[in-house]
């Protein structure tokens, strides 16, 4: 009898011991997942910030005829009498 009571608490402990270990290995899983998780959205504050740091040097120039000059080349915009010229041999 004292042998049969023997096994099963080493079958319990064996049991309990396998699962924590399941637990522990989940919980890793789980912890690398999050840290990939903060450094994604580490790198995405870091470009945010820098976009609000673009923003706010836009928002201190100076209006003037350049500046919308410049703001109308960036979207594409240009003067009636201008011959726009575009390279092909680039791609």
């Amino acid at each position: 009898m004292e042998k049969k009571k023997n096994s099963i608490v080493r079958i319990t402990v064996y049991c309990l011991i396998v699962v924590f270990l399941i637990a522990i290995i989940n919980l890793q899983i789980n912890m690398n997942e999050l840290r990939d998780t903060i450094d994604k959205q580490d790198e995405q504050i870091v470009g945010i910030e820098d976009d609000i740091a673009e923003y706010n040097i836009m928002l201190t120039e100076e209006k003037d005829d350049d500046y919308y000059e410049r703001r109308a080349r960036e979207l594409n915009y240009h003067f009636r009498n201008e011959i726009i010229f575009y390279n092909d041999f680039a791609e």
